[in-house]
């Protein structure tokens, strides 16, 4: 992710995350698409209406990348210890998950441009995350600018999103009894910055601590139980358990503000027209 807007990329254990597919119509440089399209039931979107889940996704990557439209083509080494991070989620080298879409690309188109940085990040995820010499970084660079021209490596990408922060945080969110779309979008954010991983940083560990402290959503109100989460999740971002975040995760805390100030309103179903500010920059969903 750019800039300010900070977070970590941990393989997913199958308890949080809520992600959101989305179409595309590339820019030159392959980095700017269209919104998502329209799904055709709540079932499909994870409890959510297809414009709700749509505003979702662009809080998300308006979070991630400065803007509502999602960015398959965005890609840069932070300098956070993980890497390059690339694409519609923030991808990165060092903690495995690009390399899981770049063989996912692979096995439906072999000789793609990535296929070529599979074994040295093979070697990278194996030696935790240290490809500073096992990856050609620029060229790795280019070639993902270039695969995020093909629609299919942009499929790839949203599935990689459902399967890895979407569905498994909407299925936390219902053994929570979360039922609004806001709740149910703020696990979906903190589950693509945090991961769904054991750490104490992840989701699952997120949701514990919060529960810990006020009950559960039915016991404490899902409103009061939301508030509770987003003081836990900006405790998190400030001192989290892995150091090597610090710096970057402190200066990521107002999308975690901007949510809340989404809360304020009342708005718990996401009704657009949606007018929202993150990072001084002010945005209008529809």
């Amino acid at each position: 992710m750019r800039n300010t807007l900070a977070s970590v990329r941990l393989l997913p254990l199958g308890t949080a995350a809520l992600a959101l597919l989305a179409g595309c119509s590339p820019t030159s440089d392959g980095t700017s698409t269209a919104p998502p399209p329209t799904a055709t039931s709540p079932a499909e979107t994870g409890g959510l209406a297809p414009a709700q889940r749509r505003r979702a996704d662009q809080l998300v990557s308006i979070f991630e990348n400065g803007t509502p439209e999602i960015q398959y083509g965005y890609v840069e080494n932070l300098g956070d210890g993980r890497g390059v991070t690339a694409g519609r989620a923030g991808f990165t080298t060092g903690d495995g998950d690009a390399l899981e879409v770049i063989r996912a690309y692979t096995a439906k188109h072999p000789g793609n441009p990535l296929a070529r940085f599979i074994p040295a990040l093979e070697r990278s995820a194996a030696d935790e995350g240290n490809d500073a010499d096992a990856l050609p970084e620029a060229e790795y660079i280019a070639a993902w600018k270039q695969a995020a021209r093909d629609p299919d490596f942009r499929s790839v990408q949203d599935a990689q999103v459902d399967a890895r922060y979407f569905s498994p945080a909407q299925r936390l969110a219902d053994q929570l009894g979360l039922r609004s779309a806001l709740a149910r979008a703020e696990l979906y954010d903190a589950s693509v910055q945090h991961g769904n991983n054991s750490d104490p940083d992840g989701l699952p560990a997120l949701v514990h601590r919060t529960s810990d402290r006020v009950g559960s959503p039915a016991q404490a109100g899902e409103r009061a139980w939301l508030n509770a989460f987003f003081t836990t999740r900006l405790d998190d971002l400030r001192h989290p358990s892995n150091k090597d975040t610090q710096q970057e995760w402190a200066t990521s805390v107002d999308r975690v503000e901007c949510l809340r100030r989404i809360a304020a309103t009342g708005n718990d179903n996401l009704k657009g027209p949606l007018t929202v500010t993150a990072f001084g920059t002010t945005y209008t969903l529809q």
